[in-house]
């Protein structure tokens, strides 16, 4: 099986490198300059200022972010082919964490701005690792968000499944992401229907709460505009501009004393 040869001489490119691949569960082989590059090596990632230093092809050196330098020689090593499955694992939330498995191996890991974004980010996913098969691995927790997530994906014509999230969560430093995994490695059920979005009365306290911290205390938008902001009908700062977010008192200055 060939694999990723890390060279380079940038520690911290190197160790984002490490982090990419070990969270990927994908193997490698960490060179040197000055010794033999291993057979097994079928793509080298190093960076643009040492490129000119290596002879070997193919080379992943025009990628500063380390994540998306994986991806691209992981696409490489797949013969930059139509794969025979993808699958996107996605941990629900109010920013949900993705991950793309094509054939078995994790290509690329994310987090989307909300969960209707996690739908475009899925669309890019299956733009950029061309597949026979694309299916989406929703986690189940998380109801309204995941409804979100779900119902997005269903109108774009998605083949989903709902998967118990039950030991996916990890104390790592990325729990979303790994959860992702896990998610996309596991079979779920495929429900027939859009799902029904209906907030809980807990949901809706807390993005109240956070409406408070939002608007440095000036106020508490109301449980309706709570429950659109939860069911992804408004964002937060929309829902405080409707509920007429008071201005601040100029502070009035004492006056010298006489």
């Amino acid at each position: 099986m060939l694999t990723i040869g890390l060279l380079t001489e940038d520690s911290r490119f190197y160790h984002e490198l490490v982090s990419v691949l070990r969270e990927r569960r994908f193997p490698f082989v960490s060179l040197t300059f000055d010794g033999p590059i291993p057979e097994q090596v079928g793509v080298i990632i190093t960076t643009a200022q040492e490129a000119d230093r290596l002879a070997f092809r193919p080379l992943i050196a025009d990628e500063p972010q380390a994540a998306r330098a994986v991806s691209r020689a992981l696409h490489l090593l797949r013969g930059g082919g139509m794969l025979r499955s993808l699958v996107v694992g996605i941990d629900p939330g109010r920013r949900p964490g993705i991950a793309a498995l094509g054939d078995g191996v994790v290509l690329d890991t994310l987090r989307a701005s909300s969960p209707e974004a996690a739908a475009s980010q899925v669309e890019e996913l299956a733009a950029l690792y061309p597949a026979s098969e694309v299916r989406v691995r929703i986690g189940h927790g998380d109801r309204t968000n995941r409804n979100r997530i779900f119902n997005a994906l269903w109108d774009a014509g998605y083949t989903i499944e709902i998967v118990d999230e039950y030991n996916t969560t990890h104390r790592t430093e990325r729990p979303d992401i790994e959860a992702a995994i896990e998610i996309a490695l596991t079979p779920g059920y495929a429900p027939k229907r859009r799902q029904l979005i209906a907030p809980s009365d807990g949901e809706v306290r807390d993005i109240q709460r956070l409406s408070r911290l939002r608007s440095e205390g000036r106020l508490t938008i109301s449980q309706g505009l709570a429950r659109d902001v939860a069911a992804g009908r408004l964002s937060l700062d929309e829902a405080i501009q409707r509920a007429g977010l008071p201005r601040r008192r100029p502070m009035r200055r004492r006056g010298k004393e006489k």
